[in-house]
C-alpha cells in the first residue's frame, strides 16, 4: 500500500526504516510504500509501529483546530485510525491545507 502526508499544504516523507522484520509492516524507501506482513492491520497501527501521534487533530507535530482528512483511493474515509491497509491502497492523508488527493499509485515491479 501506498501512504501520502500532508500538513499545511506540504507534503511530508515517510521515512524508510519504519518497523523491523519482526513488525507487521515496514518501509524500506522513503516513498510512503508500507510492506504488509499481515492482514486486518489498520492506520492507526503504522503510526504506533512509527512511534508518532495520530489523532482528529494532529499529525505528527502538526496541530490544527479543523480536523485531519483521509482518503483512500481518491474518496473520502472516516474513522482516521481505523482505516484498513490492504495491499494497493492509496492512502492520503492531510492537515491543514487541502491538498487534492492522489486516487492510485504505481507501485515499482516486485523483485524476484
Amino acid at each position: 500500500m501506498h501512504l501520502e502526508l500532508f500538513a499545511n499544504g506540504r507534503a511530508i516523507v515517510i521515512p524508510a526504516g519504519i518497523g523491523t522484520c519482526s513488525d507487521p509492516l515496514r518501509t524500506r524507501t522513503p516513498t510512503g510504500v508500507i510492506e504488509l506482513t499481515h492482514s486486518r492491520l489498520v492506520l492507526g497501527d503504522l503510526f504506533r509501529v512509527w512511534g508518532r501521534p495520530l489523532s482528529a487533530h494532529r499529525l505528527l507535530s502538526f496541530t490544527s483546530p479543523t480536523p485531519v482528512r483521509a482518503y483512500v483511493d481518491g474518496h473520502a474515509a472516516r474513522r482516521l485510525r481505523s482505516i484498513p491497509l490492504t495491499p494497493g491502497a492509496e492512502i492520503v492523508v492531510e492537515l491543514g491545507a487541502y491538498v487534492p488527493p492522489h486516487s492510485s499509485f504505481l507501485f515499482p515491479p516486485r523483485s524476484p
